[in-house]
């Protein structure tokens, strides 16, 4: 087979990898999507300082990719989901290079191989709930940062590009730490002894200081830090601290249930490659693929969206598989080179599409709603029918309406306000509230009750000093900051009530 049909071999590969994540652009936001927007939002277009004017509990680096795709895209829902796509490939990239020992090129279809079987676990198991999130991303950073270390020639420049991916993938979730101890270890190796490492060693923490310093920095001159601190120390140790997540066991199951029989097969593949392949490239993996196992535990909630660290880790070991099943095939003489790129993308791209983590033809189902709505053949309440958690009482087609009827009886100067956690509804109104707690969790969930007493005062102070013209309130509550009791002594009335929403406006000047 001629060189240039084997390069186009990567560029078909990953052009289906890029076409199998098309559908997601339709996607609206589920809650935490909605979150990081809004504080994204009203930073790069309002200014409002993230912990000391809006309230969430991430660290910044999500807010950063969110802010990116409002500047980038404006006011959309599908901005963030081409980052993903753009991140999905870069992770595609990343992965394969690892496929190839330092100085060595990836072979022909690895890449788009690798580009195809990622985009693969990631859309085809994980739907508009569990994507365009912190994890993919931060994943991509510290698997990045090894590879530095594997194939930049220059220790002093390895260790640099290194630590600064390192950074952002630290910044974007703490968890990271684990595939970026890794890239420290990969760093000693490479400097054949702890002693003769400590000087890239010290680049190398000199580089993941730059980013974090700069963004700490701006925190400060803002004013902020101490808001930051009190958030993201304080506020999270609480939460981590009552708040429970799946239990273990039932979280790694059902993990390894959902990805069945991918992930099997891609661990077994990995056991094989240690134990009989080229070792290095292999444990390298494993070391990734623990450091990302590492990372979820870490967390201890173990929910489908926590996962999707280890993605680029099994991306790596499929890129490696991709490069066995080839270099086999050549041994033997074969004239069609690139076949076992196609049987290892066919047989994710089958499982990914037809046995997926929200039922049987998830991804299927999702892409032919994409279709249908694009196309016209559906209506928008058809469509956004199809979006919804209904074990949490999540439903976009709700959402929508709550946030079309705002944005019809408000101008963009008036403010709203939408108890619970919902922050998906200001996205869909473009309107925003005049105080840090436009969500409610901290206000009225037990397991986030850090500074309950003080926060509830805040945020009363501040619906009296910029009282919004309308509030959407709890329908089924009865008491308390989500509740339509809590609003009516202080001058509103109910004037819609959209099952499990109820819009309150002011009648009181």
């Amino acid at each position: 087979m001629g060189k240039r049909a084997l390069a186009a071999l990567d560029w078909i590969l990953g052009a289906l990898g890029v076409a199998f994540g098309l559908g997601s652009l339709t996607y609206p936001f589920g809650r935490d999507q909605g979150l990081y927007y809004y504080v994204a939002r009203e930073w790069v277009l309002h200014g409002s300082v993230p912990y000391k004017d809006v309230l969430d509990h991430k660290t910044p680096g999500i807010y950063l990719l969110y802010g990116l795709a409002v500047r980038l895209f404006g006011e959309t829902m599908w901005g963030i989901r081409l980052l993903d796509v753009v991140c999905l490939v870069a992770v595609g990239l990343v992965a394969a290079s690892l496929s190839a020992s330092p100085g060595e090129k990836v072979k022909p279809g690895v890449r788009g191989a690798t580009i195809l079987a990622t985009s693969v676990l990631y859309w085809g198991y994980l739907d508009f709930w569990n994507t365009a999130q912190s994890e993919l991303w931060y994943s991509l950073f510290a698997v990045a940062s090894v590879a530095s270390v594997v194939h930049i020639a220059k220790e002093s420049r390895a260790a640099l590009v290194a630590g600064v991916l390192a950074g952002c993938a630290l910044l974007m979730k703490p968890p990271a730490m684990w595939i970026v101890l890794v890239a420290m270890v990969w760093l000693v190796r490479r400097a054949k002894g702890l002693r003769s490492a400590i000087r890239p060693l010290a680049i190398f923490a000199a580089g993941g200081a730059i980013v974090p310093a700069m963004v700490l920095g701006y925190f400060g001159l803002k004013g902020a830090l101490p808001a930051m601190v009190d958030i993201v120390v304080g506020a999270n140790g609480y939460y981590v601290k009552h708040e429970g997540g799946a239990p273990p066991f039932q979280g790694i199951y059902g993990y390894h249930h959902c990805y069945t029989p991918l992930v099997p097969a891609v661990l077994a593949y990995l056991a094989w490659g240690v134990w009989r392949g080229n070792r290095e490239r292999h444990v390298l993996a494993a070391a990734i693929a623990t450091g990302a196992y590492l990372a979820v535990a870490m967390q201890g909630k173990y929910y489908l969206l926590h996962w999707t660290v280890c993605i680029p880790a099994f991306a790596v070991i499929i890129g490696n598989a991709a490069r066995t099943m080839q270099e086999a095939w050549e041994k033997r003489g074969r004239a069609l080179a690139f076949a076992p790129s196609f049987v290892v993308s066919l047989f994710a791209l089958y499982y990914g599409a037809m046995y997926t983590a929200g039922g049987p033809r998830m991804w299927w189902t999702s892409t032919q709603h994409a279709w249908r709505w694009s196309t016209g053949q559906e209506t928008r309440e058809e469509f956004t029918w199809h979006f919804a958690e209904p074990p949490i009482g999540f439903f976009f087609w709700t959402s929508e309406r709550v946030g079309n009827w705002l944005r019809d009886h408000t101008t963009a100067d008036e403010l709203v306000t939408v108890r619970g956690f919902q922050p998906e509804i200001y996205a869909v109104a473009r309107r925003h509230h005049g105080g840090r707690f436009f969500w409610t969790t901290f206000l009225v969930n037990p397991a986030r009750a850090y500074k309950r007493a003080e926060w509830l005062k805040e945020d009363l102070d501040a619906l009296k000093a910029h009282p919004p013209k309308y509030i959407v309130a709890l329908t089924h509550i009865k008491e308390g900051p989500d509740s339509v009791g809590y609003f009516e002594p202080l001058g509103y009335r109910t004037v819609e009530v959209m099952w499990e929403f109820t819009i309150m406006e002011r009648t009181a000047p």
